[in-house]
């Protein structure tokens, strides 16, 4: 049974309320350059004592001095407490040109409750965060030694490591339910998810037995079982994930995150929610502190990108350690409640929907897209939205929810024109980047034994996120092993890459929704599943991409290297796939569902070295009386 994903979207969604309606009018005319010191308003570096109530002092003045502000920060470290609890730390509102800059020697800002975000950008235009380290004391997650496991019962027994916070804290106790309360089993040496083992064990309750040891009891039954896969002397990590982000910037205009280290955060390193216009984030560290024995950085994504209006660029940084994917892009739905008129539609508040919004109608049970629709008018009506459209569309689902209903994606507010280049992802749980937007390129980035797949181009209705993805270009990466870690690289569709239009069930589409894919000079080493695989899709090209799999290196599944289902008009050109090991079948395998011939798939130039029981082509799909499926 594949497990239930534990992701960060659903948890943060009630943090992200209140996105600014309406694109800000352009900024005025820069006035003269001020420069506020938060020394001059009492925070001194190195004070063991709280520098938040001073710098956010400091904040308000730079903010209200006017356009192209500095806010200056002395070499040191800083303990920030927020002015309330779960609180944003340091609020910066509706800033104008406003930059905060660290010291070059190194600035430290250690956030001291494990529950509230660090930095929160809220609204304003042309901010730009630059030169700081950021980090968490309590720390929001706990580690330790697994002393006793009793799979019958349900329950492990973990002794918490001197220097880490016990389970008690107000942090853990009141993460959000369900998805605030798991863990993992971790490789001390590798600081990564143990390798055969589940991705998370969800432990909604836990009691204290002596000293530093506690007793954790698993939420299910599958969970239970999974209890068969820990031992004892096991290293595992706890979280309390929350909403908090170390950075947040939601609702602005021009936002600009650079060269800022990230060492934990209750949720997110960099929150990005809702904003337009140029949108940066480059140089970003996700990382261990040195010198620290921690098994994990941050409790959820590295760059999680909701609602934004244009395309983020993510570039130069370096991500490891995370307890979810590297970089998240996507929207939440709408759901049609009810279709009044042909072209009047009342629909949840899921997503922000202004007048003009292009909107896809995806039927979630089949896994197609019904078209797209144009909204004229948006009125606010209770907690939903009435959406009056353009022009009205056939055959639309109305219902309580995105199971039985139709459900509608922004089109203009999923972060469209992503560009995601030269970053290096290492370690981390679950994916490389997670892609529900269009008209992107992930180009010249290292993907180094993520646990799940390096990159994943999908579309997810039973979470439910999306839209659809479109016209994205993949090129010029380097996939390095990854995916060991179960429900990964030995599922059905575990690749390095995979690109996947996807129904309800977890399911591939009964059609092809997902389109204009492109996959080319990229290079995949000792996957232990397959390098790529492309289902539910059409107009795929996969081009000069070389696929290499050393003698013992691990497979977790038999099968082919390139694997293409319930696809067409799919072009596999001048790729190279030399892998001589036991359980590599073929260096592509087509399956059932692909259009038949070369209206499914096309393939010129392919060079195969493989093992002496595998072939070129494996192909599943009914076939001519007298043609093979296998070459």
């Amino acid at each position: 049974m594949k497990p239930a994903p534990i992701r960060c979207a659903a948890v943060l969604l009630s943090a992200f309320a209140g996105i600014a309606g309406a694109p800000a009018p352009a900024p005025a005319a820069a006035e003269p350059e001020r420069v506020f010191h938060v020394r001059d308003f009492g925070a001194q570096a190195n004070d063991p004592g709280d520098s938040g109530a001073a710098i956010r002092a400091a904040i308000r003045a730079a903010v209200a001095s006017g356009t192209g502000a500095e806010l200056v920060f002395d070499a040191g470290t800083y303990r920030v407490a927020p002015q309330r609890p779960r609180g944003h730390c340091l609020p910066v509102a509706e800033a104008d040109g406003l930059h905060l800059r660290g010291a070059k020697q190194g600035t430290h800002l250690v956030f001291t409750d494990p529950i509230s975000s660090g930095i929160a950008v809220l609204g304003g235009r042309g901010v730009v965060v630059t030169g700081l380290t950021l980090d968490y004391d309590p720390l929001p997650f706990c580690q330790g030694t697994v002393r006793a496991v009793d799979v019958e019962a349900g329950h492990f027994d973990l002794e918490i490591e001197e220097g880490y916070p016990t389970p008690d804290g107000e942090n853990f106790v009141r993460a959000i339910e369900p998805y605030g309360k798991w863990g993992m089993i971790m490789d001390r040496a590798a600081r990564r998810i143990k390798a055969g083992t589940p991705d998370h064990y969800m432990t909604p309750r836990w009691e204290h037995r002596e000293g530093r040891l506690w007793r954790f009891f698993t939420a299910s039954e599958h969970v239970r079982r999974q209890l068969a896969r820990m031992e004892v002397g096991d290293a595992y990590v706890h979280l309390g994930r929350g909403h908090g982000s170390a950075v947040l910037a939601r609702g602005c205009d021009d936002v600009r995150i650079e060269n800022v280290v990230v060492h934990a955060a209750p949720a997110l390193a960099v929150g990005l929610v809702g904003n337009r216009g140029a949108i940066v984030v480059r140089g970003l560290e996700v990382r261990f502190p040195p010198e620290t024995t921690r098994l994990l950085t941050t409790n959820a994504d590295g760059v999680h990108c909701q609602q934004n209006r244009s395309g983020p660029v993510i570039e130069d940084c370096y991500f490891e350690g995370m307890a979810d994917d590297g970089i998240n892009i996507y929207a939440p739905p709408n759901v049609v409640h009810e279709v009044r008129r042909p072209a009047e539609w009342l629909v949840s508040a899921g997503c922000q929907v202004l007048p003009g919004d292009r909107l896809q109608v995806f039927d979630p049970r089949a896994g197609r897209i019904r078209g797209s629709v144009r909204a004229l008018e948006v009125r606010q009506e209770g907690r939903a939205l009435l959406l009056v459209l353009e022009e009205p569309l056939a055959g639309v689902v109305a219902g309580e929810d995105y199971r039985s209903a139709d459900t509608l994606y922004n089109l203009d507010a999923c972060g469209a024109g992503f560009r995601i280049r030269e970053n290096h992802f290492r370690g981390h749980r679950r994916y490389g980047c997670l892609l529900r937007a269009g008209q992107g390129t992930v180009e010249g980035n290292l993907f180094d034994d993520t646990t799940g797949a390096g990159v994943v181009l999908t579309n997810e209705p039973d979470w439910p996120e999306g839209p659809v993805p479109w016209d994205v270009t993949v090129r010029g990466n380097r996939f390095l092993r990854g995916g060991t870690c179960l429900g990964y690289a030995d599922s059905p569709h575990g690749a390095a890459l995979a690109v996947r239009g996807a129904r309800l069930g977890h399911a591939t589409a009964e059609g092809t929704p997902l389109r204009g894919i492109t996959i080319e000079g990229n290079e995949f080493l000792d996957r232990p599943g397959a390098a790529i695989y492309v289902g539910g899709a059409q107009e795929v090209v996969v081009r000069e991409n070389r696929i290499v799999g050393t003698a013992g290196a691990e497979l977790r599944r038999a099968g082919g290297a390139v694997v293409i289902e319930q696809s067409r008009r799919v072009l596999l050109a001048d790729n190279q796939v030399i892998d001589p090991r036991t359980g590599v079948t073929a260096a592509v395998e087509i399956r059932g569902g692909t259009a038949p011939g070369e209206e499914g798939v096309r393939i010129e130039g392919l060079a195969a070295s493989l093992g002496p029981e595998a072939r070129a082509v494996e192909d599943h799909r009914p076939q001519p009386e007298g043609a093979r499926g296998r070459h």
